[in-house]
């Protein structure tokens, strides 16, 4: 079919907006604009926070993007309220739009990693995530503070500044 750009090796593939894309496959629509793939899927952007999925769902005519198991390392420098932080969110699925981006069942961490994969020493776990870019505001639904796996708060809703915004 002419109207798709199919592979079954894996592929880096750079967009328009400097991210670049490593696939073990993908399927693109010429027609609808559309952009799908499955397996080991990592997105590095343009500034330099690193996204991990099992699944992707490019719309370019949406400007939306919709991945599924997704593992996000937040490394852009004003993401971090300090050098030694290590932000992270962890999500059963993300859609990002131009100017949002909802986290689904997602548990958040600025902690750094621990041996042996055990849980950081404080998380927040919500329903919903939903980061607002324009209000540089972060909402939660849901929400849910740990400290070593122990659930400590719960708050039906919960928002703060994202961590962009000068104290």
């Amino acid at each position: 079919n002419k109207d798709y750009i199919k592979s079954n090796n894996p592929a880096t593939i750079l967009d328009l907006e400097k991210n670049k894309i490593y696939l073990d496959n993908f399927e693109y629509s010429t027609s609808e604009n559309f952009f799908q793939s499955s397996g080991n899927i990592k997105v590095v952007d343009s500034k330099d926070n690193q996204y991990n999925f099992s699944q992707i769902f490019i719309d370019e005519k949406k400007k939306e993007i919709v991945g599924t198991d997704s593992k996000a390392f937040l490394n852009q420098e004003g993401f971090k309220t300090n050098k030694n932080n290590k932000p992270r969110v962890f999500s059963n699925t993300v859609n990002m739009q131009e100017n949002k981006t909802i986290f689904t069942k997602s548990v958040f961490t600025l902690c750094d990693y621990r041996k042996e994969d055990k849980c950081p020493p404080w998380s927040l776990q919500a329903k919903q995530m939903l980061h607002d870019q324009k209000k540089k505001t972060i909402f939660y639904d849901n929400a849910v503070i740990k400290v070593y796996d122990f659930p400590i708060l719960y708050f039906p809703r919960l928002s703060h500044p994202d961590p962009t915004v000068d104290r």
